[in-house]
């Protein structure tokens, strides 16, 4: 039976996942990203879908199919961050920090809190 903490963190990390989701579904909406030349495009579609598949699952698997999905998203857009950095338009691309570290911190907490001890 899981545990006030674990039922919290996972409902915490739903919560994370959808608003992340909704945030790409409004950048796809308001911004040229659905165009052919865009690197990011697949990428940025699968992270969409993995954080709304991952807020779905219930049971055993939500934490690690959760913990993927805030992983896979922070990686994408932190390849996406480094672009910009790359070219010299750090400012440009700064708005993803507001979209990594909420990641990195779901995924860490989702960890900690809903891991098994093995001793």
């Amino acid at each position: 039976m899981p545990t006030t903490r674990t039922s919290r963190a996972t409902t915490g990390a739903r919560l994370l996942a959808i608003v992340l989701a909704v945030v790409m579904v409004i950048y796809f909406a308001t911004s040229n990203a659905i165009r052919s030349g865009n690197p990011f495009l697949v990428p940025d579609l699968v992270l969409t879908l993995l954080l709304v598949g991952a807020a779905a699952v219930r049971g055993r698997l939500a934490a690690p199919a959760m913990i993927f999905a805030f992983g896979w998203a922070a990686a994408v857009w932190t390849v996406s961050l480094s672009t910009y950095i790359t070219r010299g338009a750090f400012v440009d691309g700064a708005n993803h920090i507001a979209l990594i570290v909420p990641s990195v911190v779901a995924a860490g907490l989702l960890a900690t809190r809903t891991g098994r001890s093995t001793v």
